[in-house]
């Protein structure tokens, strides 16, 4: 068994036990499906986005975890909190996040996300848009579609890819 399927069963069985399961056929009753991205299904309800995570981009449980903290870490105004794990029992397993909901919001255009960056300490790097870095951490994919502006003009990262260096 590779560490990948031991990590698994390991969320699975502590899941279970926790009441922290969701069958992957009730993902549905999270709220609305929404726009699906890369890694993730979206379910939206009242003012709470459910983000299912199918760690394509992570890789690893734990490793999204990490990044998911960092974003907390970095970006607390649009903090992620674990809700529950769901799957294919015995076979695969993904995290559930929520989020509160952006409301009344619109993409924010690239220097808008240059400018919020740099003001929060963040170097862009020039070679790759969307990428910026400070002395701790790396973060990427900050483009109009992870990244809203509400009717006053405040700034939400909602996804970004974040490496601790």
């Amino acid at each position: 068994m590779t560490s990948f399927e031991i990590e698994q069963r390991a969320a699975e069985l502590y899941a279970k036990e926790n009441s922290l399961w969701i069958p992957i056929s009730d993902v549905i009753t999270l709220g609305e499906p929404g726009p699906s991205g890369n890694e993730n299904d979206f379910y939206v309800s009242n003012n709470l986005i459910y983000k299912v995570n199918n760690l394509l981009n992570s890789g690893s449980i734990l490793r999204l975890f990490d990044k998911m903290m960092w974003h907390n870490n970095l970006f607390y105004d649009t903090a992620y909190s674990f809700y529950a794990f769901t799957g294919f029992e015995g076979r695969t397993v993904m995290p559930i996040f929520q989020q509160m909901l952006v409301g009344n919001a619109v993409p924010a255009t690239l220097i808008e996300i240059e400018t919020y960056m740099s003001a929060i300490g963040f170097v862009k790097i020039v070679a790759d848009e969307g990428r910026f870095a400070n002395a701790e951490y790396e973060v990427w994919d900050l483009l109009p579609r992870n990244v809203l502006k509400d009717e006053e003009g405040d700034i939400y990262i909602v996804d970004a890819e974040i490496k601790h260096k």
